[in-house]
């Protein structure tokens, strides 16, 4: 079966610096270990669709500077077709990360990502008719992507929404989602039930079908994950490994699970597939480049 995969969403630029302690009002203080990361969740899930061996097209924001040149060289190196990405005179995504004591201080910019409007996607039509799936996530305007999913519904695609980070949005959203895929904490905040175990997890998927989606399935850290795929309740475990930086671990779940379902496979099938392809990132630093290939997740499962 065909693997068209439109990711629609952020792409933005990581600065991040380690610090002993964060400075007082007025104070400079020496930081070390300076990096710049590649980042966004759209761009993160497009990298992990393409490494599975999709065909994958990219419509977001960048800026015209030089961090928006380099984010679109980087998803271009691992085969995401970035021609759908509009260059703005806004400055690209950042994020600003300031890491003390093992403790993530963010000040996020969402800059040319507010750029990804409800009528440039309707200008794209022709990437949703193109599409088999479409990849959406919270970090574009969300009127934007209820606009998104409501013309991928019309045209035919499965509909995947990772609702992260957590926003209010339109109720109407829900019934245009094939399957959503939350986290523990982003489905408790979805549905009022907290996520603990199993049984909790299973009260919270049945309320997200209520809220309108057709499947769900939640990521549990550690707990592995519960879904609800076609009407039946399953859960997957974990594979045991020495955890190393879990950056992009639910962004490359999605990947994995997204490009088993558009070659058609059972849905047990394509969670214990995307459960392997998390437990290899995980196990690697880094964000887009510890995302494994396809071909390294046939060796590991083999």
């Amino acid at each position: 079966m065909s693997k068209n995969i439109l990711v629609v969403g952020s792409i933005n630029m990581d600065y991040v610096i380690h610090t002993a302690r964060l400075p007082k009002l007025g104070e400079t203080i020496t930081g070390s270990n300076f990096a710049m990361n590649y980042g966004g969740k759209g761009a993160n899930q497009a990298v992990a669709v393409a490494k599975q061996g999709c065909r994958t097209k990219m419509l977001g924001a960048v800026g015209t500077d030089l961090a928006g040149g380099l984010a679109v060289q980087n998803l271009e190196s691992f085969g995401v077709d970035c021609s759908p990405v509009f260059h703005d005179e806004a400055p690209t995504g950042a994020a600003v990360i300031t890491v003390c004591g093992g403790d993530n201080h963010i000040i996020l910019d969402v800059g040319a990502n507010a750029c990804v409007t409800p009528a440039r996607i309707a200008e794209r039509r022709d990437l949703f008719e193109w599409a088999d799936a479409v990849v959406l996530q919270y970090e574009i305007p969300v009127e934007s992507v209820l606009a998104a999913a409501k013309l991928a519904r019309e045209c035919g695609c499965t509909v995947v929404l990772n609702p992260a980070p957590v926003k209010e949005v339109d109720p109407a959203l829900y019934g245009n989602v094939d399957l959503i895929v939350p986290n523990e904490f982003e489905a408790a905040l979805l549905t009022g039930i907290e996520v603990t175990d199993r049984a909790s997890a299973a009260r919270a998927l049945r309320k997200l079908l209520d809220m309108g989606c057709k499947n769900a399935l939640i990521t549990m850290g550690k707990q592995g994950c519960a879904y609800i795929w076609q009407g039946e309740v399953g859960y997957e475990g974990i594979i045991p490994i020495k955890v190393v930086d879990t950056t992009a671990a639910g962004d490359s779940f999605i990947g994995g699970l997204c490009s088993k379902l558009c070659e058609g496979a059972a849905f047990p099938d394509a969670v214990h597939y995307a459960t392997a392809v998390s437990t290899l990132t995980v196990s690697r630093p880094g964000a887009s480049v510890s995302i494994p290939t396809c071909e390294e997740v046939a060796a590991f499962l083999s």
